[in-house]
């Protein structure tokens, strides 16, 4: 491996970013600590250079958060662990892109039938046990929902909650909003929006989302060969065997 030692700058200008950034990252934990030299300066190998452009790449497909984690992983010589955070970082884009292309196929299949205004067809009320189940999410998730104003169930004459099936539709789209990443506020801002308009009006907003979401998926993949590419450099340099410690 080779001896040179970096400058911070020499390091982050490809990023066009501070050398001072490069010192945060070895704060929290994104690169292996640098020892100082005589001078007092930072002595930056080859490693810390591999370990900061990685984890700037990573980031195009993963949230600070989930590359934070997985770094740390790996400048602790945890390698299976940051391999699996990464293979289940990416299994959860890749289910939640699912999901939301079946809630889309849910309201076309809904749509398909119908003039202007959605109408699940049912026999009386639903029940927020029957919704769950409709919607394959958990009876605490809708109560969370319903809490946050995203929707109101509407009440019958024993104050039970029950859903039509404008209801249910919204509940569909509500699902396929936040799958696709949006927190409370920006799910009610959207909804606003959905009110006023035709729900055929919608499904292209809708799909756009769809779009949005595998092109996340497809960035995650990179990230994840990313990852891979760092492991196997420190592999051949054999930082994770015990002499490197």
């Amino acid at each position: 491996m080779s001896s040179r030692y970096y400058k911070g700058i020499e390091i982050t200008r490809s990023f066009n970013l501070s050398a001072d950034l490069l010192r945060k990252y070895e704060t929290w934990g994104f690169i292996p600590h640098a020892p100082r030299g005589k001078n007092n300066y930072r002595q930056y190998t080859e490693i810390h250079k591999r370990f900061f452009e990685a984890s700037r790449h990573m980031m195009a497909g993963y949230s600070w958060t989930e590359v934070a984690k997985m770094m740390r992983h790996l400048v602790n010589k945890e390698r299976e662990s940051a391999i699996i955070l990464a293979v289940e970082f990416q299994a959860e884009l890749v289910n939640n892109y699912k999901e939301s292309t079946l809630v889309i196929e849910q309201l076309q299949s809904t749509l398909s039938s119908q003039d202007i205004t959605p109408q699940v067809q049912m026999d009386g009320a639903v029940t927020y046990k029957e919704v769950s189940k409709r919607l394959s999410l958990p009876i605490s998730t809708l109560r969370v929902w319903e809490q946050q104003e995203l929707f109101e169930a509407n009440r019958g004459e024993n104050n039970y909650r029950y859903f039509n099936g404008a209801l249910i539709n919204k509940l569909f789209i509500i699902k396929l909003l936040r799958l696709s990443g949006m927190g409370f506020e920006q799910c009610r801002e959207i909804l606003k929006g959905i009110e006023k308009k035709n729900y055929r009006d919608i499904l292209p907003i809708l799909q756009s989302r769809i779009v949005d979401m595998r092109e996340q998926m497809n960035k995650g993949l990179k990230s994840l060969g990313k990852l891979n590419e760092l492991v196997t450099y420190l592999e051949g340099i054999q930082y994770f065997s015990e002499s490197s410690k």
